[in-house]
């Protein structure tokens, strides 16, 4: 046992006294390597539907915001007891970060038991309102049956993820998400196409994939939580409802919730949208979709590693380290979004041909993809000042940032570009939000090291020195 906790102790004074750089690679290259992995079942999924044709790559668009009201429950739930949970660690109060864990858990039962309840009656009502008709509807509610039952899994996989990454357990919360999404990978074609002994159920097939790689992933999560490898140590008492807990974990969870779910009322203004310009525009915003998605992970895996770092060291009030872990973090999610671009400006109509081979489609699909491709240069610094916040336990900061180009600016973008410039105002209303949105992400970063007495100088952290500032005083606490 104590050679458990002396672990435990440990991993956690290297997140208040590591160098920045090993840090976040240590944390970051797990979750930006499951992050990919898991990523590549979305690429994987559309590569295996688009060979059921187009009204099966238009469904995958159609299914799109409702997956993303999924994931803004489970993402919520995560995010705000993960922050919970490494501010608490930080400060020294153990207990406390264990009653985290049991709100935690506790709060996303009842979440998920709540959407099956409001959406598996009502698929077909509710997707026919995204824009999906005929066909197209048809494989949308397929899809959606076998993904709606099983929410329990996609969640609970989120927000164990999330806890023991929070725990300072970077790799075995990405190999869960790795198994899971390589064994999706694998079971896709077997269950779409009905090869072997496996039944032949098309687009459903491609969800009863995912549903079995994200079971196989919550099994080893619960392996370690329940025998009582990790430092968490849980009371049945821990899973009772507590206002005070829950209250903590909404005020920064509930910012990803509605940022997300504003995300899903923006996809559904551009699944709608496409659609009025008939089905190949709607299976182009969906394939798009999915690949930049594959793109934009990385940044989201580094994100993920910048939250806790944050979290435990403005718990333990050394505020210089936490301008250090912005800044490298920023520098590194920018790098990989100007090589992303590249590739795709080099190679649009290669990466697309993957999907289908429609002349349309292709001709189409080079340039809204090029057009949507400009984001890339946006989304490294956004998701890391959202990151920072939510490290912060900042609530109206982390949702003002984490929505400006996601509702905010888009809605509207979205709502006027393509009534002037038509199907190719849909695919520049992206980037247009994003590059005003990256304005109010700096803007607001800056202010929030200014509150802290933090100077902003990238030179030296980029370089690897320690930030040299009045430092870690509890200025801004």
């Amino acid at each position: 046992m104590n050679k458990v906790n002396n672990e435990v102790k440990d991993r956690s004074e290297a997140m208040g006294q590591g160098k920045i750089w090993p840090l976040l690679w240590r944390f970051s290259a797990p979750s930006v390597i499951s992050m990919l992995v898991v990523s590549s079942y979305n690429i994987v999924d559309a590569i295996w539907i688009g060979r059921l044709g187009s009204e099966a790559l238009a469904a995958m668009a159609i299914v799109f915001p409702l997956m993303i009201i999924y994931m803004a429950a489970g993402m919520g739930v995560a995010v705000g007891s993960a922050s919970l949970i490494s501010r608490r660690l930080g400060s020294g109060q153990r207990e406390e970060a264990d009653r985290a864990v049991g709100a935690g858990i506790t709060l996303f039962l009842i979440l998920s038991i709540i959407l099956t309840v409001i959406f598996y009656p009502n698929l077909e009502s509710v997707l026919s309102v995204f824009g999906a008709t005929g066909e197209v509807l048809t494989m949308a509610v397929a899809y959606m049956r076998i993904d709606t039952m099983f929410i329990t899994l996609s969640l609970l996989l989120i927000v164990l993820s999330e806890m023991v990454r929070a725990e300072g357990r970077p790799v075995l919360s990405s190999t869960a998400s790795i198994v899971s999404g390589v064994l999706n990978c694998i079971l896709d074609p077997l269950f779409i196409f009905g090869w072997g002994i496996f039944p032949e159920m098309g687009i459903a097939g491609a969800a009863v994939a995912t549903t079995i790689g994200r079971g196989i992933g919550v099994i080893i999560l619960l392996f370690y939580l329940l025998s009582g490898r990790l430092s968490y140590r849980l009371r049945l008492s821990y899973f009772k409802p507590v206002l005070r807990v829950y209250l903590d974990i909404f005020r920064i969870g509930f910012t990803v919730m509605i940022r997300n779910a504003g995300g899903s009322f923006v996809q559904i203004l551009a699944t709608r949208s496409a659609a009025s310009f008939g089905v190949i525009p709607l299976a182009l915003l969906g394939v798009v979709f999915r690949i930049l998605s594959f793109g934009f992970m990385p940044c989201v895996g580094v994100s993920q590693a910048i939250m806790p770092l944050v979290g435990y060291n403005y718990g333990a009030e050394k505020y210089g380290r936490i301008s250090e872990i912005v800044v490298k973090a920023g520098a590194a999610t920018t790098g990989w979004a100007i090589i992303c671009w590249v590739a795709v400006m080099v190679a649009a109509r290669p990466i697309l041909s993957l999907f289908g081979s429609d002349a349309e489609y292709l001709e189409q699909g080079a340039i809204a993809f090029r057009l949507f491709a400009a984001v890339f240069f946006t989304v490294g610094v956004q998701v890391t000042i959202s990151a920072l916040f939510q490290g912060l336990g900042r609530a109206l900061p982390a949702l003002i940032v984490g929505s400006a180009r996601q509702v905010i600016f888009l809605v509207p973008a979205v709502l006027i570009l393509p009534r002037l410039l038509g199907v190719n105002g849909l695919w520049l209303s992206f980037p247009v939000a994003d590059v005003l949105g990256i304005i109010v992400s700096i803007l607001w970063g800056r202010a929030e090291f200014h509150r802290m007495g933090l100077q902003f100088n990238t030179r030296p952290l980029l370089y690897g020195n320690q930030v040299s500032v009045a430092d870690d005083s509890p200025k801004g606490k």
